[in-house]
């Protein structure tokens, strides 16, 4: 049996105490949440996943998106961070991840 298929109808039974939201974003991030708290969390993250891959022009996943949101806009028990410009968020790269992509694009023949 396939085990995706049966975590996704027990997350949709009524009798299971966790929500979706709750499910997918332990899954994502390894962190939990209240049922509300996730609510919310998980509504912001489908938004962010729609800015993120609007301004680099691809699909980023929810998985990505979930990660940058947790650690760039959330702070835990104060909720979302206040930004004047939350449709226009600055994407932080790791620095190994940009020497990384350097390297990378250096050996290509292009330069970032």
């Amino acid at each position: 049996m396939n085990t995706s298929i049966l975590s996704f109808t027990l997350v949709r039974s009524p009798k299971t105490k966790f929500s979706d939201a709750q499910f997918l974003l332990e899954e994502f991030t390894g962190k939990r949440f209240s049922r509300n708290e996730s609510d919310t969390i998980w509504a912001n993250v489908v938004n962010h996943k729609w800015n993120i891959s609007e301004r680099l022009g691809r699909d980023v996943g929810f998985r990505v998106a979930a990660i940058d949101f947790i650690e760039n806009f959330y702070q835990s028990g104060q909720g979302v961070k206040q930004l004047r410009n939350l449709t226009v968020p600055k994407i932080k790269i790791p620095s190994f991840l940009s020497k990384a992509l350097r390297s990378y694009f250096e050996l290509k023949g292009n330069s970032i």
